[in-house]
């Protein structure tokens, strides 16, 4: 408990001396390309019955997403892409399980507006998992399956947003709308031969 409330206040005061508080619409470079995870400050993860209905009725978070990224031993990398044009952009969002269970989630959104000089509005339009081995025999596999949440059947849950409270050159602060605070650092450098960047 003190040590997320002690992260909490480094977050708030990273963010109150943003250098770029302006980046969603005068300096889109500065939150344009690859950024890899290495924090993330959000509830338990887990797979409840009442996570479904605080997701289906309440605008709570997706209980697959959380169930993925709840534990660092399952995730190998997670990745933020952004790009950003004038009128909107693409942002995908890419699981790397490979490791553990032998396959990726891609979720892809659209980049609809740009909401005061750090947010973006984004809209998720498509996702999937892509499996390259079996996750029980280990062996070669080329399959993928759809994410089992429906965007077009719900629109108030395709919707989102990404306030970047801090970004500089190497580190970036986005916190979602349902409350979860990523931390990310700048790895351009990474390819993805394994992802479809496909919306």
């Amino acid at each position: 408990v003190k040590e997320g409330r002690r992260l909490n206040e480094l977050i708030e005061k990273l963010s109150a001396l943003n250098p770029n508080p302006r980046a969603a619409r005068e300096e889109r470079e500065k939150l344009a390309g690859i950024w890899k995870l290495v924090y993330t400050v959000r509830d338990n993860a887990g797979l409840e019955g009442k996570e479904w209905l605080a997701y289906l009725i309440e605008n709570g978070p997706s209980p697959i997403q959380r169930a993925v990224l709840g534990s660092t031993q399952q995730v190998g990398r997670v990745y933020q892409v952004l790009e950003l044009e004038e009128n909107g952009g693409r942002f995908n969002n890419f699981i790397d399980f490979r490791e553990a269970a032998g396959g990726v989630l891609n979720l892809q959104a659209k980049v609809t507006g740009f909401t005061g000089g750090t947010q973006l509005d984004i809209k998720f339009n498509n996702a999937y998992f892509k499996f390259e081995q079996n996750p029980v025999t280990k062996q070669p596999m080329d399959l993928r399956l759809p994410y089992p949440v429906p965007f077009r059947l719900l629109p108030n849950e395709s919707r989102g947003l990404l306030d970047n409270i801090y970004v500089d050159d190497d580190l970036r602060l986005a916190k979602g709308n349902k409350g979860t605070v990523f931390v990310l650092r700048r790895d351009d450098s990474m390819e993805f031969p394994a992802f479809s960047f496909v919306n």
